[in-house]
C-alpha cells in the first residue's frame, strides 16, 4: 500500500496569534496546540499542567463506601487480597494498593494469575486458592468489571469484593460491595480514561486522605502511575497527563534503585521519558507475566533489599531476552506461513499449535505494520480451546469483522484495532473464510490509505535546539497528544552514508534555508537518495546528545525524493 502524506489545516491566524501572545510562546507551538484541539481557554492549564488537573478521589460514585469497608478490615486485622492483572498496568496498580495499605496497617498480600493457566481476570479456581490463603477481602485492580459469576461465587465462600477497574462495562454489573470503574454509565466521576493504576491511585488518595493530601499521595506513587499509564496507552491529557508528567519527573529526580538495575542491565542511560518507558521499562515488566508469572516484576516493585534486586532485576531482563527470542521465531514462521498461503487474503488469520499465547499479540501487531493488513495469530489455549490476539489498521474495525465471523468463535473482545477471540481448533478454517468474506466486501465499498499526517509544516528558522526546549512544554506525549510529526519541503541532501551494524540505517547532513541540519531514517535503503538530491520528509525534530554534543536532529518517518510547490 502505497503511503501518502497529508500535513493538517493551518488554523486561523487570528487564533494563533491570541495563543501566541497569550501564552508568549512562539507561533509555532501555538499552532500546535490548535491542533489538538487545545484553544485559547484551555492553552495555559495545558502548558502548566497543575495540580488543578488533579481531581477528588471522592467523585467516585462508591468509593466513600470501599474506603469504609476497608479501613474495618484493617482494623479488625482480616485478610486482603489485590487481585491484578499480569501486564504492566496490573502490576504497578498491584504494588501501588499493596504499599498504600500496607501504610494504613492492613493484613495484605496479592495474586496475579498466571497467563498460560488461568487466562486473564478473576476465575472461580483463584477465588478458591485465595480461600485456602484465609482471603476475606479481595480487591481487584485493572480487572474485574465483568466477573459478575465469579463475585457471586466468592460470595458463597464469605469472601467480599471491592472492584476497580478501566475497562468497558457490560449491563449486568458484578454484586461488589463497591465497583469503581470510571466508564460506568452510572459513574458520576468525570475522568473516564484513568488506567487501572491510576484507578488504583485514587483509591490510595482516598483511604490516606486523613493523614495526607490527594498531591502528596500522587507524587508518592507517581512513577508507578507513569509506568503503568504510559505502558497502557491512555489518553495523555487532563489528569493522566498531569500525573505521568509527575511521576516522569520523579523517576528523573530520584532514580528508584529497582529501575537503575534494570535500565543498567538494558545498557541504557537513566533519563527517563515516555519513550523509555514505552520501549524499555514496560517490555520488561511485561515480559514477566508473558514468559512465566507477573509476580517476579510485583517482587522487584516492592522489594528493598539489595542483593535481592539484583536478582529480580536479571530475572526480568532474562524473561525480556526469552520474550524477544520467542517473538523473533514466532515472527519468520508467522511471515512465512502468510507469504506462501495467504498472502492474498484481506484479513490473516494464522495458526500454529507451538505458538506461546503471551507473545502472539506482539507478532500480530509487527506483521500489521509491516503489511499494512490485519493479522490475528492463534495458539493454543489452556482448557482445550485456541486464543487469538489481533491488530487492524486504520479504517477497519476488528471488532466489527469479528462480530460478523461470531458463529465461528466462541468468544471475542477488544476494539477498532486491537482484538483477542477465543475459538475451537476445528472452526479456524472456517473462520478464516467468514472474517475475509466480510473484509473482501467491506474493501470493495471502502478505500483505505496509508496516510502519515503531519501536524504542520518545518521552515528551516525552525531547525534549532531553541525550538526543540520549547516543543518539550508538550510533553509527556502519548495517545491524543502525539510527538509533533512534521514535514519539511524541498531540502538538499548535502552527505548520506549508511550506518548500523547491518548497515541498514541511514544518516543525512541537509541544508534548507541555509541551515544545515543532521537527520536519521532507520530501516531504510539508500535508493535514488544521494547528494545534491533534493527530498522532502516527514519526521520528528529532536536533540542528538552523542556524547553530550547537543544538536539538533531529524529522526525521519518517510522520504520523497520529490519537489513540493
Amino acid at each position: 500500500m502505497d503511503t501518502k502524506w497529508k500535513v493538517l489545516p493551518i488554523p486561523d491566524v487570528e487564533k494563533i496569534e491570541n495563543i501566541a501572545c497569550q501564552c508568549n510562546v512562539s507561533r509555532l507551538l501555538a499552532v500546535l496546540l490548535l491542533v489538538r484541539g487545545i484553544d485559547s481557554d484551555k492553552a495555559n492549564d495545558f502548558i502548566n499542567n497543575d495540580e488543578q488537573n488533579l481531581l477528588d478521589p471522592f467523585l467516585f460514585r462508591d468509593m466513600k463506601k470501599a474506603v469504609s469497608f476497608i479501613n474495618s478490615y484493617v482494623e479488625n486485622g482480616r485478610r486482603i487480597t489485590i487481585y491484578g492483572d499480569y501486564d504492566a498496568d496490573g502490576v504497578t496498580a498491584t504494588a501501588l494498593l499493596v504499599k498504600a495499605l500496607k501504610k494504613i496497617g492492613a493484613k495484605v498480600d496479592y495474586y496475579i494469575p498466571q497467563r498460560d493457566i488461568e487466562g486473564y481476570g478473576v476465575s472461580k479456581s483463584s477465588i478458591d486458592t485465595l480461600n485456602k490463603r484465609g482471603t476475606e477481602l479481595i480487591i481487584t485492580v485493572d480487572c474485574g468489571i465483568t466477573a459478575v459469576v465469579e463475585c457471586l461465587y466468592a460470595k458463597t465462600l464469605g469472601i467480599e469484593m471491592i472492584i476497580t477497574d478501566h475497562h468497558e462495562c457490560s449491563d449486568i454489573m458484578p454484586e461488589a460491595v463497591a465497583v469503581i470503574d470510571a466508564k460506568s454509565e452510572t459513574e458520576t466521576y468525570p475522568h473516564s480514561s484513568l488506567a487501572g493504576v491510576g484507578v488504583a491511585l485514587k483509591l490510595a488518595q482516598a483511604l490516606l486522605a486523613t493523614s495526607q493530601s490527594y498531591l502528596e499521595t500522587a507524587e508518592e506513587y507517581s512513577e508507578l502511575v507513569a509506568i503503568g499509564s504510559i505502558a497502557d496507552i491512555v489518553p495523555m491529557l487532563g489528569e493522566n497527563r498531569f500525573l505521568c508528567q509527575l511521576g516522569i519527573k520523579k523517576l528523573n529526580d530520584n532514580i528508584p534503585l529497582w529501575l537503575e538495575k534494570m535500565l543498567t542491565l538494558a545498557s541504557s542511560d537513566f533519563k527517563i521519558d515516555t519513550t523509555k518507558v514505552g520501549f524499555v521499562i514496560a517490555p520488561r515488566i511485561n515480559a514477566s507475566g508473558r514468559i512465566t508469572n507477573a509476580s517476579y516484576a510485583i517482587e522487584l516493585l516492592l522489594e528493598n533489599n539489595y542483593d535481592k534486586l539484583n536478582e529480580l532485576a536479571q530475572k526480568l531482563d532474562d524473561f525480556n531476552g526469552e520474550r524477544q527470542r520467542i517473538e523473533a521465531q514466532i515472527f519468520l514462521e508467522a511471515e512465512k506461513l502468510y507469504l506462501e498461503n495467504y498472502i492474498d487474503n484481506s484479513v490473516v488469520v494464522l495458526f500454529n499449535d507451538k505458538w506461546h499465547h503471551g507473545v502472539v499479540g506482539i507478532v500480530s501487531s509487527r506483521l500489521t505494520k509491516k503489511y499494512m493488513k490485519p493479522f490475528i495469530l492463534i495458539s493454543p489455549g489452556v482448557d482445550g480451546n485456541c486464543k487469538g490476539s489481533g491488530r487492524s489498521i486504520e479504517g477497519f474495525s476488528l471488532y466489527k469483522a469479528l462480530e460478523n465471523s461470531k458463529d465461528a468463535i466462541l468468544s471475542f473482545g477488544g476494539h477498532e484495532l486491537a482484538a483477542g477471540v477465543v475459538i475451537s481448533r476445528e472452526k479456524i478454517d472456517d473462520f478464516r473464510k467468514l472474517i475475509n468474506l466480510y473484509a473482501d466486501e467491506y474493501f470493495k465499498l471502502n478505500e483505505i490509505e496509508n496516510i502519515i499526517c503531519a501536524d504542520c509544516e518545518l521552515k528551516g528558522r525552525h531547525l534549532n535546539i531553541e525550538t526543540i526546549k520549547e516543543l518539550s512544554l508538550l510533553e509527556p506525549y502519548g495517545t491524543q497528544n502525539n510527538k509533533p510529526l512534521f514535514f519539511i519541503r524541498n531540502m538538499k541532501i548535502l552527505s548520506v552514508y549508511c550506518i548500523g551494524n547491518n548497515k541498514q540505517h541511514l544518516k543525512f547532513t541537509f541544508i534548507k534555508d541555509g541551515i544545515t541540519i543532521d537527520g536519521v531514517a532507520f530501516n531504510y535503503e539508500v535508493g535514488t537518495l544521494m547528494p545534491n538530491s533534493v527530498v522532502s520528509v516527514m519526521c520528528y525534530l529532536e536533540i542528538n546528545d552523542y556524547k553530550n554534543n547537543y544538536a539538533p536532529q531529524l529522526r525521519i518517518i518517510d522520504i520523497k525524493g520529490e519537489i513540493y510547490g
